[in-house]
């Protein structure tokens, strides 16, 4: 695997607005990557249990279920999925509590897009390496 290789991830926005899932799902989109949108936990755990995610990427603080209980839920599902935090209201609380559930990092709004795009980068080419692994320890 190339230092600068990497893969389509697909990714589940989960945010209950509409501006920020939408400005994700078009610049994600551009860069090849394959986006579902959900507006809320609940139907975001409906989706992760019909579809194969990399990524979610989910606001902290929605109306039904908070971000880090979707969080716990995401991990007790898939503990491979890598899981991003959004937060315009990050505070050490909330940071700990999604640290120890297992988020990968947060992003902070205002959204900065390159931040974003370079992460999820990172997570591409996570997902390369555990896939060259699943297939060279499955093929023993």
């Amino acid at each position: 695997m190339k230092n600068n290789e990497s893969a389509p991830l697909h990714i589940l926005v989960v945010d209950d607005d509409d501006n920020i899932r939408m400005i994700l799902q078009k610049a994600l989109s551009k860069l090849g990557h394959h986006i579902s949108l959900e507006k809320s936990a609940e139907e975001a755990l409906a989706s992760l249990q019909r579809s194969h995610f990399h990524v979610v990427i989910t606001d902290i603080q929605m109306s039904e279920m908070s971000g880090v209980e979707l969080l716990r839920e995401i991990k007790e599902l898939n503990p491979l999925i890598q899981v991003y935090v959004i937060t315009a209201h990050s505070n050490l609380e909330y940071v700990i509590q999604c640290m120890k559930g297992g988020a990968y990092d947060f992003f902070e709004k205002p959204l900065k897009m390159e931040e974003i795009i370079s992460t999820l980068n990172e997570a591409s080419r996570r997902v390369l390496r555990w896939n060259q692994l699943y297939k060279r320890y499955s093929a023993v």
